[in-house]
C-alpha cells in the first residue's frame, strides 16, 4: 500500500474516533506527533480527502475545521480493518492522553464576516460534529469588535447557553 493511503486511513480513523469536529491543526499534530509522516505528507493526505469529499471543512476567520463526511464514515467502515490493531490502539492512546475528544475549541466555533451595511456579523456556535447545538449571530461596528467576540466565545459560550436555555424554557 502506497504510504499516502496509510496516512488518509490514519486520519480517517482520528475523525472517526473524535466526537467532535476537530481543528485541522489538531489533526495534522496527531500523525506527525505519532510519527507516522511528516507535516507535509499530512497536509496532502488530509487535502486529498477533503477534495474527494470524505473529510469536510468548515473555515472560520482562525482556524479550519474538519470532521468526517457520511462517504467518509462508509469509507473508514470498509477499511478499519486494514489499519493494524497496533496504530488504531496507538491513535486511541494519543487522542485519550490529550483529551481530543473534549478540546473545547474543537466544538465552539465563532467567525465573522463583513455585511452590506459596513458592520461586522459574528456568528458563534456550539457543534457536535456537523449538529449545531446552539447557535448566535450579533452585528458589531468594527472588526476589532468582532475579533473579540470571537475570542471571547471560548469562556462565555456555556454560560450563554445556559442562561438562554433557563430563559425560553421559563426557568429564570
Amino acid at each position: 500500500m502506497p504510504p499516502i493511503n496509510l496516512y488518509k486511513q490514519i486520519i480517517l480513523y482520528i475523525l472517526h474516533r473524535s466526537r467532535v469536529s476537530l481543528a485541522q491543526s489538531i489533526v495534522i499534530d496527531v500523525i506527525v506527533n505519532l510519527g507516522y509522516t511528516d507535516y507535509i505528507n499530512a497536509q496532502s493526505a488530509l487535502g486529498e480527502l477533503v477534495m474527494s469529499e470524505f473529510v469536510t471543512e468548515l473555515d472560520t476567520y482562525h482556524r479550519t475545521y474538519v470532521s468526517l463526511s457520511d462517504s467518509g464514515e462508509k469509507a473508514i467502515g470498509l477499511f478499519i480493518d486494514q489499519l493494524s490493531p497496533d496504530i488504531r490502539r496507538e491513535i486511541d492512546e494519543y487522542l485519550k492522553d490529550n483529551h481530543i475528544e473534549t478540546l473545547d475549541e474543537s466544538v465552539l466555533i465563532s467567525d465573522y464576516k463583513l455585511d452590506t451595511n459596513g458592520n461586522y456579523t459574528v456568528t458563534c456556535s456550539i457543534r457536535d460534529r456537523e449538529t449545531i447545538i446552539f447557535s448566535i449571530s450579533i452585528s458589531v461596528y468594527s472588526e476589532n469588535d468582532a475579533i473579540k467576540v470571537c475570542d471571547a466565545w471560548k469562556s462565555q459560550s456555556e454560560p450563554l447557553y445556559g442562561e438562554a436555555l433557563r430563559r425560553l424554557l421559563g426557568e429564570t
